[in-house]
């Protein structure tokens, strides 16, 4: 599966639960890539470099329940990790309004191991 491909995928799942997290996977993916100048990497950047980037998210429940929320992000996830090096922690945020749901997602790619 190409990072585009994976993008679309992601956004399709994503973006009308979570579309700050899906701008960001396609973010990821597709501006920065898994390290190929050709796709839109600052010069000097490769495979080997790390990259993270922080991204929040306020989720309006609007009646569902948070976990059923959080398991179709893990899902989503489980996809990214199995076609990229890209990974992702989520953190459920302190407080908050009622009736929303407060995340924080890291965005990082490790360089491969040898």
């Amino acid at each position: 599966m190409t990072p585009y491909e994976l993008s679309r995928e992601l956004h399709r799942d994503l973006s009308p639960i979570a579309p700050r997290l899906a701008a960001a996977l396609n973010r990821a993916l597709v501006d920065l890539g898994e390290g190929s100048v050709l796709v839109g990497l600052p010069n000097g950047m490769s495979a080997e470099d790390q990259a993270t980037f922080d991204e929040r998210e306020s989720i309006a429940l609007q009646g569902a329940e948070p976990a059923a929320i959080l398991a179709r992000i893990t899902q989503a996830l489980v996809l990214l990790e199995n076609h990229s090096s890209w990974r992702v922690i989520v953190d459920k945020g302190a407080g908050g309004q009622s009736g929303y749901l407060e995340l924080l997602y890291t965005l990082f790619r490790e360089p491969p191991s040898l």
